[in-house]
């Protein structure tokens, strides 16, 4: 404990001669008396052996106001997280490929049903792999023809994962089409004007999720990536396709299995990532997309800085309290039992 105003503990020194000059003042407003002889050898009583108990417990109670001025205070040191989370617009096609099926063991689900799930479990969790992102602000955008903004950034991860749930594929075939280049750009230019808000983060990333070619839109998806990267913006990039059969080539030395070469797609797919210093992966079903979104979950990782701190808490309740109830006790002896006069 300590104090911050140690000087009115000098206070204390001047409570014996408060004492003595109470003393001083009860004794000149006795009431005479011609003599004491008679009284002598008489037992004191239980009361005469009390009566210095009113002015103890005035002194006591003195005593104690003087420690409230004197400001006790207690320390207290610890150690906090801070933690500065990412903020990430997740991009997904929603253009009518995504309908196609993805055999699994379960049974089919649509390419957008798989999409649908990892990207809540990325957001959310899924107690294994996918840890959340508790502290990042999120948004989402979904992209066929044109953009919509499904989510804007947000920390408020209960809405946002029902937005994605409710996430559709597009069903308008002058809309249909695969413009990720405009959806890219889109997302950036968000990102970057999201920097005059307090209290965004200053790491930003976008994920991008198509099973398709860019076809169609005004910003080719590299110039998005060039946005991106002189903004500091990391794009992350997935390309969900139908998993390819294994592709042997006999050999007079045995078989031996032949990488597919990329398509033009994944190129700039792979262009954008790398350009902006993301990476690019592919992805065939549940798992591997999973996978992938495990991956990227743990390159995007939150910083956590542990910071210690001292705080002081004023102290005194305790003495105000014990004063008050001196005071009190005080006033209730010299009213009965321990009465006198003066």
């Amino acid at each position: 404990m300590t104090f911050t105003a140690p000087h009115f503990l000098f206070l204390l020194a001047a409570l014996p001669f408060i004492a003595l000059w109470q003393r001083k003042i009860r004794r000149s407003a006795a009431i005479p008396y011609p003599s004491f002889a008679s009284f002598e050898g008489a037992p004191k009583t239980w009361r005469q052996h009390l009566l210095f108990l009113p002015s103890l417990l005035l002194h006591f109670s003195l005593a104690a106001l003087i420690l409230c001025l004197a400001r006790p205070q207690v320390d207290s040191t610890g150690t906090r997280e801070d933690r500065e989370g990412i903020a990430i617009q997740l991009l997904v096609d929603v253009s009518s490929s995504m309908d196609m099926d993805i055999k699994m063991e379960d049974g089919p689900m649509t390419r957008m049903e798989v999409a649908k799930k990892v990207l809540e479990q990325f957001v959310s969790g899924d107690g294994e792999e996918l840890t959340g992102r508790p502290d990042d602000m999120i948004g989402v955008i979904s992209f066929a023809r044109y953009s919509d903004r499904i989510c804007p950034m947000t920390l408020g991860h209960d809405a946002l994962t029902y937005m994605i749930r409710e996430i559709t594929i597009n069903t308008r075939p002058n809309e249909d089409g695969t413009a990720y280049g405009d959806a890219a750009a889109l997302a950036a230019a968000e990102l970057k004007a999201s920097e005059d808000r307090p209290g965004t983060p200053e790491s930003k990333v976008i994920l991008l999720l198509t099973d398709g070619e860019n076809n169609c839109g005004e910003t080719m998806p590299l110039q998005a990536a060039a946005m991106a990267k002189e903004w500091g913006i990391r794009i992350y990039t997935i390309s969900l396709q139908e998993q390819q059969a294994p592709n042997l080539v006999e050999t007079a030395e045995g078989n031996f299995l032949r990488p597919e070469p990329s398509t033009a797609s994944d190129q700039v797919l792979e262009k954008m990532a790398t350009s902006t210093g993301g990476i690019f992966r592919t992805a065939h079903d549940l798992d591997s997309l999973q996978s992938v979104y495990a991956e990227i979950n743990s390159l995007e990782k939150t910083k956590i800085r542990e910071v210690g701190f001292q705080e002081r808490t004023d102290a005194f309740t305790p003495f105000a309290l014990t004063s008050l109830a001196l005071l009190a006790l005080r006033s209730l002896l010299t009213a009965t039992l321990l009465r006198i006069s003066p």
